[in-house]
C-alpha cells in the first residue's frame, strides 16, 4: 500500500510489532503508527480499514465500542476487511485456551451474529473457513470468517 501511494495508519498493542514494521518500510512519510490496544485507538478517517487476524484479540466486553470505531472511520462506500473467529474456533470453545489475556478471552461470532454486523453493507466476501491446523500455540480448530464488505454509500446519488 505504502509503495502505491497510500498514506497508511498502522497500530498494534506491542511496540515489537511497530518495530517490525519500521524496519521493513524504513523511511515512509506516509506512514503513521501507533502502539495502543485497539481498545483505546482513535482511527482516524479511511476508505479502507484491514483487520486481519486482530479482531479476535478484542475484549469482547470492548468490541461493540470498537466496532462503532471502525464503522465512524470509514467513509461512505469505504471497505472493512478482515477476519471474525467463529464461534467453533477452539479459541471460541476452550476456557482454557484464552492465553492472550488473563481478563478476558477472544471475541467471536456465530455465522449469524457475523452476517449481522454487515447488515446494510454491501458484501462481496463473506467466506467461512473451519480446519484443523497450527497456531503459534500449537494445534488448534480454525473457525474463521474472511470479510470484505463496503461500507453504505449514503451520500451519493
Amino acid at each position: 500500500m505504502l509503495e502505491r501511494g497510500w498514506s497508511v495508519f498502522a497500530t498494534d498493542a506491542q511496540q515489537e510489532a511497530i518495530d517490525r514494521l519500521r524496519r521493513r518500510v524504513g523511511e515512509a512519510p506516509n506512514l503513521r503508527t501507533q502502539r495502543a490496544p485497539m481498545e483505546e485507538v482513535e482511527l482516524p478517517p479511511a476508505d479502507l480499514v484491514w483487520a486481519s487476524f486482530s479482531l479476535f484479540f478484542c475484549d469482547p466486553a470492548r468490541f461493540p465500542d470498537v466496532w462503532r470505531n471502525i464503522e465512524g472511520a470509514l467513509s461512505a462506500g469505504g471497505l472493512f476487511t478482515g477476519e471474525l473467529l467463529g464461534d467453533r474456533d477452539t479459541w471460541a470453545t476452550d476456557p482454557d485456551f484464552g492465553w492472550f489475556s488473563p481478563d478476558h478471552g477472544f471475541t467471536w461470532f456465530s455465522r449469524a451474529e457475523a452476517e449481522a454486523l454487515f447488515d446494510g453493507w454491501t458484501v462481496e466476501r463473506f467466506e467461512e473457513e473451519e480446519n484443523d491446523g497450527e497456531a503459534t500455540s500449537g494445534p488448534k480448530h480454525w473457525h474463521v470468517f474472511h470479510v470484505i464488505a463496503r461500507k453504505p454509500d449514503t451520500g451519493r446519488a
